[in-house]
């Protein structure tokens, strides 16, 4: 060690290929111990190199935990964080628990598909899905909620993960009102399961109680929706496809067609994995509603086929084969 020479032992120490920083530590005790280099001042230089690369390794490794709620998803993996957020007497670990277990109520029928982790923030301009991803891949989803009232926050989330289900993008919107639609189709459903859900698998024990105001909840509201009376869906999809095609968030419209979506869902709910083939078609282009129901006919899987023809049938509108 008496004869080590101080500049090979720096090139050693400070080639790409050093293994790890345990050997600067190994190395760095011989040189301590050694009374040729213990008052040598290129030895403090070394020990302060390897307490600088210490704190980098550190630094690294806190950047690496954080990233890890943004890593992408595999196939049939659901991630969803609640940021800590303005929800008021609300805490965010319980909203999360909320929306996953609204989400869960459809994809469970979704086997195999992968979308990007869910961040769930408050703004009172929300419900909201904000277009694109965050800066870590990350879907954003806003909630307007604040406060213990689940309901609502499963009723916003369960549209607005419907959304990210049905691939949205900004796009020519004539027939986005059908999307809207299905979302809120997406909000029935989910409700009306979680009611059922709850009663013995709550995401907390002590919520099983909750299953009643969650269906109260969502009766209350389909109670309030307009009834097509002596109407079938395809009359009055006549009377009010200019105003649909206006404007797609008319949410009693919206609900109107939703309540009759439901029980096609409530029947074969495996067909939820069929939102993931919309909004596939030449976005430049303007459809009519014909055109964009025998477009998803043309791209789902045969075993969802039928089940699109079911809802032209609906609107009385024939399928392009």
């Amino acid at each position: 060690m008496d004869s080590l020479d101080i500049q090979h032992l720096s090139t050693y120490l400070f080639c790409p290929f050093y293994g790890s920083i345990m050997r600067y530590g190994i190395l760095l005790l011989l040189i301590l111990t050694s009374p040729t280099f213990a008052a040598d001042p290129e030895v403090e230089k070394l020990k302060a190199r390897v307490e600088s690369l210490e704190a980098e390794v550190r630094e690294l490794k806190r950047l690496l935990a954080a990233l890890k709620p943004v890593e992408p998803n595999q196939p049939g993996v659901l991630k969803i964080q609640a940021a800590k957020d303005n929800w008021g007497d609300a805490g965010s670990n319980d909203v999360q628990a909320v929306c996953k277990s609204a989400a869960q109520e459809l994809w469970k029928h979704i086997p195999n598909r992968t979308i990007e982790p869910i961040m769930l923030s408050y703004n009172k301009r929300g419900p909201m899905t904000i277009f694109g991803l965050g800066n870590e891949k990350e879907r954003r989803v806003w909630l307007n909620v604040q406060g213990a009232y689940w309901s609502q926050y499963a009723y916003q989330f369960a549209h607005e993960f419907c959304h990210i289900l049905c691939n949205y993008r900004e796009a020519d919107s004539s027939n986005h009102w059908f999307e809207e639609s299905l979302c809120e189709t997406a909000s029935l459903f989910v409700l009306r399961r979680m009611a059922e859900s709850w009663k013995t698998n709550p995401p907390y024990s002590t919520w099983k109680g909750y299953s009643t105001s969650l269906k109260n909840y969502i009766d209350d509201h389909m109670r309030k929706t307009e009834k097509l009376e002596d109407l079938t869906l395809a009359q009055w999809y006549l009377r009010n496809e200019e105003a649909l095609r206006k404007n797609s968030t008319d949410r009693p419209k919206n609900q109107i067609v939703a309540q009759q979506l439901l029980p096609l869902f409530e029947k074969n709910p495996e067909h939820w994995a069929a939102l993931g083939f919309l909004n596939q078609w030449d976005k430049t282009k303007t459809l009519t509603f014909a055109e964009y129901l025998s477009d998803w006919h043309q791209r789902v899987p045969q075993k969802h086929q039928e089940f699109i023809q079911e809802i032209a049938k609906l609107f009385e509108i024939k399928l392009k084969q």
